[in-house]
C-alpha cells in the first residue's frame, strides 16, 4: 500500500460531518476541489481514481433512504492502472476502500476470472 493514500484519510474523514449549505467540505477536509466542465460536482484532486456519473434514477427505500443509480460517463486514473483489456488495477493506484461510514481497508486482488457464460467453464485470467 502506498503511504499517500493514508495521508488523505485523516483529512477525508471530516467529510462525514454535517456542514451548513454555504460551507465547503473541501475547506474543512483540507482537500482540493478539481472541476470538469461536464460535471457540476467537484472531484477530489488528491484522489487517484475519479469517476463522473450522470444521475439516472433515484429509488426511495423503505427505511427512508434513497438509492441513487448513476451512469459512469468519465473515469480519470493513472495510466499504469489501466490494463490492456480495460481492467482497472486499483491496487496499482495505491487506493484504499471504505465500508460503512468509518472503516477503511487496503485492497488485495485475489484473482480474476473470465466472464461467466452458459455451458462454459470459468478460467483464471493472468492480469
Amino acid at each position: 500500500m502506498k503511504i499517500e493514500s493514508y495521508k488523505i484519510l485523516e483529512m477525508e474523514e471530516h467529510y462525514r460531518a454535517r456542514y451548513d449549505k454555504e460551507e465547503s467540505e473541501f475547506t474543512h477536509c483540507k482537500l482540493t476541489p478539481s472541476y470538469d466542465e461536464k460535471f457540476k460536482a467537484p472531484f477530489v484532486l488528491e484522489s487517484k481514481i475519479k469517476m463522473g456519473l450522470k444521475k439516472e434514477e433515484v429509488i426511495k427505500l423503505k427505511n427512508g433512504t434513497e438509492l441513487v443509480i448513476g451512469k459512469i460517463e468519465l473515469v480519470i486514473l493513472p495510466e499504469s492502472s489501466l490494463q490492456k483489456d480495460g481492467f482497472i488495477d486499483i491496487e496499482n493506484s495505491g487506493t484504499v476502500c471504505i465500508s460503512s461510514l468509518d472503516s477503511y481497508h487496503n485492497t488485495e486482488k485475489i484473482f480474476r476470472l473470465s466472464y461467466a457464460k452458459k455451458n462454459r467453464d470459468l478460467e483464471e485470467l493472468e492480469n
